[in-house]
C-alpha cells in the first residue's frame, strides 16, 4: 500500500486490505486533526537533534546567551548524552526518563537532575512541535523543581566586616553588593560611566561573564530587567566616589573592578579574595551572591515598598523572587529605619556620643 503522510510518499504492507484501508483512514483523521508525525523522524538520534536544538533555540525571541548556552551544553555532555544520545527519539519512553532521573538524582543530587531533566523536557517538547512525537515521554511529577536549601542570610555587621577585611581595592564591591543588591556578574561588568555620584545612582547596563572558549565575555543582564538604575546609600555612593579616584582609569568605558595590573577583574580573582575575607572574618560557607540577597533583603523590609518597586531594584521580571525577599522580611518580624544610611550608620566602627537622660529638677516639679 502507498500513501502520503506529511506530504512524504510511504510504502507499507498489510496482510488483510481491511487492515490496510483502517490504518489509511486513520492516517488521513490524524493529518487533519493536526496530530500527523514525520513517520521517518522519530529515527532520529537524540545527540544531534538535542546539539542543534541548543544552537538554534530562540528565547524571547532571540538567541541563547552565551552563558546559557555553554550551561545546556555542559548538562548535554555530563547527564544527557550518556544515556540518549545515540537513542532514537521515539525510544525515549516514559519509563526509560523516569529510571534515568532516578538514577541521576543518585549520581549528581537533586539540583543537577532537575535542571537535567527540564533541558531534556524543552529539546523534547520542540521535538513533539516539529511533528516528529506525538507526545513528550517526560511525564515525571515535579521532576523539574528544584528544592534547594535556604541560604544563610549575612547581617549587616557581617556584611561590613567583610567590607573592611577584603583587600582594598574590592572594599566597594563588598558594599555596592551588599546594600545595592547587584549580581556577580553585573559587578564584574560595571564601568566608570555607570556611576552618578552626584545623585548617588549605579546604572546597571551589562554583565560580565566567562565562557568557555571565549573567556570574558560582555552580554546584557539577564533578565530584560536587570537593566536598571539603583539608587545607593550615601555612606556606599562615598566610597564608590573613594573608589573611582584611586583605582579606575579616567576614560568613561574604564572597567571599575580590576585586578592590580588594571585588568577587568574575573569571577576566579574576586572568588579567591572573598574566601581570603570569609577566613579573616570567621565565616565559612558564604557566597558573593549572598551579599546580593542581604541587599534584597533590607530592600524588602523598607516600610511600605511594593512589590514593583522591590522587583525594579533588585532586577527581576517576575514578582516570584520578589515576594520570597518580602515573605522572608515578615517572618523575621524586622523593623528597620527609613533609610539605609541610617542603618548602616548605626553600626559603623566610630566611636559615638552617649545620650544622657538628666534626672528632672525637682524645683521644677515643684514649679509645676
Amino acid at each position: 500500500m502507498r500513501f502520503r503522510v506529511a506530504g512524504v510518499v510511504r510504502n507499507k504492507t498489510f496482510r488483510l486490505r481491511g487492515d490496510a484501508d483502517a490504518y489509511k483512514r486513520k492516517v488521513e483523521g490524524d493529518e487533519l486533526a493536526g496530530l500527523i508525525v514525520d513517520p521517518g523522524g522519530g529515527e532520529r538520534a537524540f545527540g544531534p537533534y538535542a546539539t542543534a536544538w541548543i544552537d538554534t533555540r530562540l528565547a524571547k525571541g532571540r538567541p541563547l546567551t552565551p552563558a546559557t548556552r555553554q550551561g545546556y551544553k555542559g548538562l548535554l555532555r555530563r547527564h544527557l548524552n550518556p544515556a540518549f544520545e545515540k537513542a532514537a527519539l521515539r525510544k525515549i519512553t516514559p519509563e526509560r526518563v523516569r529510571v534515568w532521573h532516578f538514577h541521576l538524582i543518585e549520581s549528581a543530587g537533586p539540583d543537577q537532575a532537575a535542571k537535567s531533566y527540564r533541558l531534556l523536557r524543552a529539546i523534547l517538547n520542540t521535538a513533539v512541535s516539529d511533528r516528529l512525537l506525538t507526545e513528550n515521554p517526560c511525564t515525571v511529577p515535579g521532576a523539574g523543581t528544584e528544592n534547594m536549601p535556604e541560604r544563610p542570610l549575612l547581617d549587616t555587621a557581617t556584611v561590613l566586616d567583610l567590607a573592611d577585611a577584603i583587600e582594598p581595592r574590592l572594599r566597594a564591591l563588598v558594599l555596592l553588593a551588599g546594600f545595592g543588591a547587584l549580581r556577580p556578574g553585573e559587578l564584574l561588568g560595571l564601568e566608570r560611566r555607570d556611576f552618578d555620584t552626584l545623585r548617588g545612582t549605579v546604572q546597571v547596563r551589562r554583565q560580565a561573564q566567562e565562557i568557555t572558549g571565549m573567556g570574558r565575555t560582555i552580554t546584557a543582564p539577564k533578565p530584560d530587567a536587570g537593566t536598571r538604575t539603583v539608587a545607593l546609600p550615601g555612606i556606599v555612593t562615598e566610597q564608590i566616589r573613594q573608589h573611582l579616584g584611586t583605582y579606575v582609569a579616567s576614560t568613561a568605558d574604564s572597567p571599575v573592578f580590576t585586578r592590580k595590573t588594571g585588568r577587568p577583574l574575573r569571577r576566579r580573582d574576586l572568588n579567591e579574595s572573598w574566601k581570603a575575607a570569609c577566613a579573616a572574618v570567621g565565616i565559612a560557607g558564604a557566597h558573593v551572591h549572598d551579599l546580593r540577597h542581604h541587599g534584597a533583603t533590607m530592600a524588602s523590609s523598607q516600610t511600605g515598598i511594593t512589590t514593583r518597586e522591590l522587583m525594579v531594584r533588585i532586577g527581576h521580571s517576575s514578582p516570584r523572587a520578589a515576594l520570597i525577599y518580602q515573605h522572608a522580611t515578615e517572618e523575621r518580624d524586622r523593623a528597620v529605619a527609613d533609610q539605609l544610611d541610617t542603618l548602616i550608620a548605626s553600626m559603623e566602627r566610630t566611636p559615638r556620643a552617649k545620650v544622657v537622660k538628666l534626672p528632672r529638677d525637682p524645683r521644677a516639679m515643684d514649679a509645676g
